[in-house]
């Protein structure tokens, strides 16, 4: 498996991110994990290494269900944001949902490139390295 230099994992859940953490280093997925607990975190933490010109995470793992700002929220200020290179960050929506409608609806956003229904496995991680 390539190996990708930094990630950023959006999500409230603390035990998905300690999984998600061990099974990308485990797996040699990644160099870095970046972590904000909601999507306000999110966008003015990619804003603030945009803004120092610190290299952005090439794949965010985005949660839709979050107290603060929700992943929906996230995406809708992600499409506004003035962040350089925002062409070439995947975002990949992670949720427990398996409903079609949400999934119809995250189809709407063209920044997102794939969606996972929670827990992440390996197999998702080997697809996310191939898109």
């Amino acid at each position: 498996m390539a190996k990708i230099n930094s990630v950023c994992i959006i999500d409230d859940d603390s035990i998905f991110v300690y999984i998600a953490k061990r099974l990308m280093k485990e797996s040699n997925f990644c160099e870095k994990i970046l972590v904000f607990e909601n999507g306000k975190q999110g966008i003015e933490g990619l804003l603030e290494i945009d803004k120092n010109k610190k290299e952005m995470p090439s794949i965010i793992f985005l949660d839709l269900s979050m107290p603060i700002m929700s992943g929906w929220e996230f995406l809708d200020s992600y499409a506004n944001a003035q962040i350089s290179n925002k062409d070439d960050l995947k975002i990949i929506v992670m949720s427990s949902s398996i409903n079609p409608n949400e999934i119809e609806m995250i189809k709407a956003y063209p920044m997102v490139t794939d969606y996972i229904v929670k827990p992440i496995t390996p197999s998702d991680l080997d697809k996310i390295i191939c898109l």
